[in-house]
């Protein structure tokens, strides 16, 4: 009896460890680009299409984020004046992003960006100001060849990081 019951017992051990073995080999990932695994035997396949690779490359443009778009600007804007650019040193991050970049309809989104301007005339003063006082985003946009008087908006990210946008329009 006692070598049957062990027998039982190795038996259900194996076959629960093939299970597991089993389900495990069938693991697929799709992360919307053309990844998947198909298993643990070290099969991979990493492929991207044409919208992946567009996204990437606009991503990168702007520093690798979604910063690059008229609503990201526009949404920016009336907060810009009260970012605290102190912070900003030469070890931090900069990225510029010029209006002329931005992904979406230029001509249709430009009169949305431009009322939102004109309601923070005030803010925008503050804002060129602050950049004024800023050396080191100063100078980025001075290598450049811009001014704290063409920063339309300033985001600052959790990490530190600065996206500064300017127009480039005129």
């Amino acid at each position: 009896m006692k070598k049957t019951m062990t027998a039982i017992s190795i038996a259900a051990l194996l076959s629960a460890g093939s299970f597991a073995v089993a389900q495990d080999a069938g693991v697929g990932v799709d992360a919307g680009a053309g990844v998947s695994v198909d298993s643990q035997a070290g099969n991979a396949q990493v492929g991207t299409d044409a919208n992946a690779g567009a996204n990437a490359n606009a991503n990168a443009n702007a520093g690798g984020n979604s910063d690059n778009t008229y609503g990201s600007v526009i949404s920016s804007i009336s907060g810009s004046a009260d970012v605290d650019l102190s912070a900003v040193t030469d070890e931090a991050k900069v990225t510029i992003v010029l209006l002329s970049s931005l992904q979406g309809d230029a001509a249709a989104e430009a009169s949305a960006l431009d009322e939102a301007l004109s309601a923070d005339a005030e803010g925008q003063t503050t804002l060129h100001t602050n950049i004024e006082g800023n050396d080191t985003i100063k100078a980025k946009l001075e290598a450049e060849g811009f001014a704290a008087s063409d920063v339309v908006a300033v985001k600052s990210n959790a990490d530190g990081s600065v996206v500064v946008y300017v127009d480039d329009r005129a």
